[in-house]
């Protein structure tokens, strides 16, 4: 596993425990988790839990459009 002091910030797919796989974005800032759907950062004791699973995600290469067609 990646040494958090070295991550980059931004989205990676993680896993928490034995929980399904989820996005999170790695706040560099504050060392910490925030996971998609939560209102606050991941505790101490489940960042212990977390295994990255992905390098970290990269934007779609062409722009979506959510005009309708």
């Amino acid at each position: 596993m990646t040494d958090p002091e070295d991550r980059e910030g931004g989205f990676y797919w993680i896993r928490i425990g034995d929980q399904e796989p989820e996005v999170a974005q790695w706040q560099t800032e504050w060392n910490q988790w925030l996971v998609t759907g939560r209102e606050l950062p991941l505790s101490d004791l489940l960042s212990e839990e977390v295994v990255v699973l992905s390098e970290m995600l990269q934007p779609p290469a062409t722009p979506i459009s959510l005009s309708a067609a």
